[in-house]
């Protein structure tokens, strides 16, 4: 009886560690197929180019974010 009991509880927590390491498998593979999309994505998207004159509120200072050509902006 006490043995039954035994099987029973032992079989129940054996059931729960697999379901939590399947979890943990399926985590680990979604983290790593993200990683895989953004490296992919970080290839296919360009990235504007920062361009920072001067320093922050002196006269002249300016800052331009990709290629856009404002005439706010002394070269």
């Amino acid at each position: 009886m006490i043995f039954g009991f035994i099987k029973k509880l032992l079989k129940y927590y054996v059931d729960k560690l697999v379901s939590w390491l399947r979890v943990k498998k399926l985590q680990f593979e979604l983290d790593d197929e993200i990683k895989k999309y953004h490296e992919e994505l970080d290839k296919k998207v360009k990235k504007p180019k920062i361009v920072e004159k001067g320093t922050f509120g002196e006269d002249g200072w300016s800052i331009s974010i990709g290629d856009i050509k404002d005439g706010n902006t002394k070269d």
